[in-house]
């Protein structure tokens, strides 16, 4: 989805991306959020502030870990 004002483009995947920010050491996490429910927000928020990623067959990991 391309953002003609801030020349960003988002790519999403069939599958939600979840990786953990414990990975790469960071201190901020952006979350992007489009259909979720207040409760789903809160656990969203929580699994993240825990470090933790989520697992199943809804979500992956991208190609991070995956080599050329």
């Amino acid at each position: 989805m391309p953002d003609n004002i801030q020349t960003v483009t988002t790519l999403f995947n069939s599958k939600t991306t979840s990786i953990s920010p414990k990975d790469f050491g960071i201190d901020f996490a952006r979350i992007d959020i489009l259909h979720e429910s207040i409760s789903e927000i809160n656990k969203i928020v929580e699994t993240v502030k825990q470090g933790k990623k989520f697992q199943g067959k809804d979500f992956t990991s991208g190609n991070l870990n995956r080599e050329i």
